[in-house]
């Protein structure tokens, strides 16, 4: 069974190397519990050492919003000029294919998410890609 013990604040400023009085008011001290059984070895409790992290939870609105940003920026066909092959794992491509047939329109292929894919990526990265060049 654990025991508590009441550390003074020279003994807690020695330990730790913080000042208690950024901690505590002036003149308290701190309590501190000794989970260690008597041979030694940590307490057996039971509970986990870290407390679980709460779930966040996202509503269907949210849900509906966040698909119909994803189709309007990724799954909207797009008009490709002058195409040339690129290549993929059968893999990538076949997962890519089951998001399309779900999510997209009649008109949407892969070919479509991945120019869409690509173009947002260089979007973003644009002033990126300029600087890493320059180094």
């Amino acid at each position: 069974m654990g025991t508590t013990k009441n550390f003074g604040k020279e003994r807690w400023e020695t330990m730790t190397g913080t000042a208690m009085s950024q901690i505590l008011p002036e003149g308290d001290s701190l309590e501190i519990e000794n989970s260690l059984e008597a041979d030694g070895q940590p307490e057996r409790t039971g509970q986990h050492e870290t407390p679980p992290v709460p779930q966040r939870r996202v509503s269907n609105r949210q849900r509906r919003l966040s698909l119909d940003e994803y189709r309007s920026t990724f799954l909207q066909v797009p008009k490709i000029e002058d195409r040339k092959p690129v290549f993929v794992s059968c893999e990538v491509r076949d997962r890519l294919d089951e998001f399309v047939r779900k999510l997209g329109n009649r008109k949407m292929s892969v070919s479509g998410l991945l120019e869409n894919i690509a173009r947002q990526h260089l979007e973003i990265y644009s002033e990126d890609f300029e600087q890493w060049r320059k180094l």
